[in-house]
Formats: structure tokens, sequence, C-alpha cells
């Protein structure tokens, strides 16, 4: 048996989280965008779009095989092949998007 603690935010629902975040530094939430597409370079923008929030992810216990778990709780059959993706904070589309394939991307990402 696999034990899940991450949570999909209810659409539309707001949900002040500092508090678990408080306790564990090492959780977070993801804002994910799904279901879209990029425009063409220059200023690339995601469009077509849904988002949908998971919350209370354990950054020592995150993988992509969790974010398939979480695209299949989604609704969405995995596999077909999925490409994930995170920005850099701060930077834009045309430049700021890096590959999350594996174990490697996660660390890059925390």
């Amino acid at each position: 048996m696999v034990f899940v603690m991450w949570a999909i935010r209810p659409k539309g629902e707001k949900y002040d989280i500092t508090n678990e975040y408080e306790r564990v530094p090492t959780m977070f939430s993801i804002k994910l965008h799904h279901g879209g597409n990029f425009t063409k370079l220059p200023n690339t923008k995601y469009v077509k779009g849904e988002v949908r929030y998971i919350d209370l992810v354990d950054i020592d216990e995150f993988s992509v095989h969790e974010l398939d778990a979480m695209m299949l709780e989604l609704g969405y059959s995995v596999p077909p092949v999925i490409y994930y993706h995170f920005r850099i904070p701060h930077e834009d589309l045309d430049f700021g998007l890096k590959a999350l394939g594996n174990d490697d991307d996660v660390l890059n990402l925390a």
C-alpha cells in the first residue's frame, strides 16, 4: 500500500496552508497548469488549459512518479507520453522553463 500525503485542492477553494508548512519546512504546493498548450516564441504563453493546486507535497518524497499519480488523480491516463516542466521563479516562459523528467530534474526544482 502506498501512502499519499498530498491533496488536490478543490476548484475555486482558497486554502491557507501557512500553518501546515511552518511545521514541516519540506512541504510545498504545486500550481499545476494542464490540458493546454504553449504558444510559439517570442512571448510564449500557456493557453487553453486549466489550473489546479496540489497541496502538502513533501520535496523529500516528490518524484516524477508522484507527478504521474497526481495526473492520474486529475483524470489523465499515464502513460501516454506527458512532458513535465517547471518555471524558474521570476523567469518568463521563453527561457525559464526547465524539464522535469527524472530525479536530477526534481533536485533542480528543489
